[in-house]
């Protein structure tokens, strides 16, 4: 694993996230093919369990190679921070076909962006891709949960999802947000108005093709108990 963090200008703020927001979010993995090697993704699945601190992400994607090549694949894996530093090393668990991808600890820390700025962290790997195979791809991390409002009592988790590379292909993404009743006291809204369906447990997205965006961050916002 190659971790590497920079600080890229931004203009506005990231779509879906209040100005006031103090965040750290996942960025939809990115994956770029050695010459002669086609990935198509078939599938991908976003979730999001609340605790009453941290969000625990676990996200599964299909790949398929099209092709009779055998080479590999560069997963890009990036979190994005809005006003917020990420005060230390994010640990992922990377999977590749149910194999568990080597890697060093990342060792860069940010300190707290400046306004306007986005906070940029990367992660690379380097996987190996078989001809005409299925491929699987399976992460798991942890991040603080978000902050936002006057008073600082919202709470937020996001994800980014954008149509660059092999995500042009995606046939289906879902996303839900899980959480125990008793953390949450009551959403504030999910964004895109995309068809989200919010319940008691939980908030849900199923879209049927790729997303309808070609970028943008995808928020849950809710009060928490202490709220009041």
């Amino acid at each position: 694993m190659i971790a590497t963090l920079v600080l890229a200008a931004a203009l506005q703020v990231p779509t879906n996230v209040p100005a006031d927001a103090e965040v750290i979010y996942p960025v939809m993995p990115k994956l770029t093919t050695s010459a002669g090697v086609v990935l198509s993704q078939s599938i991908q699945g976003v979730t999001a369990t609340l605790t009453k601190d941290e969000v625990s992400y676990d996200v599964l994607a299909l790949y398929k190679n099209t092709t009779n090549m055998a080479g590999t694949a560069t997963l890009e894996l990036k979190f994005e921070s809005w006003r917020s530093g990420f005060g230390q090393a994010i640990k992922v668990e990377a999977l590749w076909s149910d194999q568990l991808v080597a890697q060093t600890k990342a060792t860069a820390v940010q300190s707290l962006p400046e306004k306007g700025q986005l906070g940029v962290y990367t992660i690379s790997y380097t996987l190996p891709v078989k001809k005409q195979a299925t491929h699987s791809l399976k992460l798991k991390f942890k991040l603080p949960i978000g902050v936002s409002g006057v008073d600082r009592e919202e709470r937020m988790v996001a994800y980014r999802v954008t149509n660059i590379g092999q995500a042009q292909a995606l046939s289906q993404f879902r996303m839900a947000v899980k959480f125990d009743p008793s953390l949450v006291f009551a959403p504030i809204e999910s964004k895109p108005d995309w068809g989200w369906q919010v319940g008691a447990e939980g908030a849900y997205l199923k879209l049927d093709g790729r997303p309808s965006d070609s970028d943008a961050v995808l928020t849950f916002r809710y009060y928490p108990p202490s709220f009041d």
